[in-house]
């Protein structure tokens, strides 16, 4: 009875469409998998042409989360989340991986910032990473790609890193910058200790533009944006992941999940991929648009 008086509202509200009676699509995630045997899950990186996607493990018992131990993996899912190879590639004397962060794919090779510095996987074994000159970085987090370059964002040092072909130019970001990605064309950032999300300038001349939502989070770490131009973000010890409206004013909860870190979105499919750092598990969820 309930259900049917409701549908009758939505019906009513759609003709008369009046003040504060207006139906709304918004977007709804429902969890399909939890992948458990992570170890310090950060980031989830999905490679847009396989699907696949890539989990960077920090795999530290102590929570330092920028030690350079020698500790760190990376493990690989199929499309929609299935386990593929847990320890796809490991940390080894001659190749240390130490507290992998962010991620992207770039020209067949993924792109690893692993605290000071950034490493390339081969993603089919036969190509070779490209020649790209990374920074000297102090903690460098988060990673991402235009197309044309890949960036790596430094969180103490407050800067964003472009690498390409011809070396490494410095992007203007705010304290604390964190998650980064792209979005036809426009850059996006979000800092751990500033709350806010920003768009920055990737030719390194403007300056950050803040949204001016930082009331509504405790430490941001991951960025996406919807194919509609919603922004979906993490707040880790905020314990939520939360949707931007396209116009930057609306925040809603998407999800209610402990410690979310550096989540991955395939676009495609609409599935988002969340790390939980503390639970040593990847969450994935199906998004869809629903009337409300």
């Amino acid at each position: 009875m309930q259900q049917n008086v409701w549908r009758m509202a939505l019906i009513v509200c759609a003709l008369v469409a009046g003040p504060g009676c207006a139906v709304q699509e918004v977007w709804v995630a429902r969890q399909t998998a939890v992948i458990s045997q992570m170890k310090g899950p950060e980031c989830a990186c999905v490679d847009p042409k396989s699907g696949g996607v890539y989990v960077s493990n920090m795999d530290t018992a102590t929570q330092d989360y920028w030690a350079d131990d020698g500790a760190g993996s990376i493990s690989v899912l199929r499309p929609r989340g299935a386990p593929f190879a847990m320890r796809w590639k490991e940390s080894k004397p001659e190749a240390p991986l130490h507290s992998p962060k962010g991620m992207c794919v770039f020209e067949g090779v993924l792109y690893v910032a692993d605290n000071t510095r950034v490493v390339g996987y081969p993603v089919i074994e036969d190509s070779e990473p490209a020649k790209l000159m990374g920074p000297a970085g102090r903690r460098l987090n988060d990673m991402a790609t235009d197309g044309v370059a890949v960036y790596v964002s430094d969180t103490l040092a407050g800067v964003v890193y472009r690498m390409d072909g011809q070396g490494v130019t410095r992007i203007k970001a705010p304290k604390g910058v964190n998650g980064i990605t792209f979005f036809k064309g426009k850059m996006f950032a979000v800092s751990w200790t500033q709350h806010d999300v920003y768009e920055l300038d990737p030719t390194g001349k403007g300056d950050p533009v803040p949204f001016g939502l930082a009331l509504h989070f405790r430490t941001l770490d991951g960025i996406e944006v919807l194919d509609d131009g919603t922004f979906i973000v993490s707040d880790l010890t905020g314990d939520r992941v939360v949707t931007i409206s396209p116009d930057r004013k609306t925040v809603r909860t998407l999800i209610d999940l402990k410690t979310p870190a550096d989540i991955g979105l395939d676009v495609a499919r609409r599935l988002l991929y969340v790390p939980q750092v503390e639970e040593n598990c990847v969450a994935v969820y199906r998004l869809t648009q629903e009337k409300q």
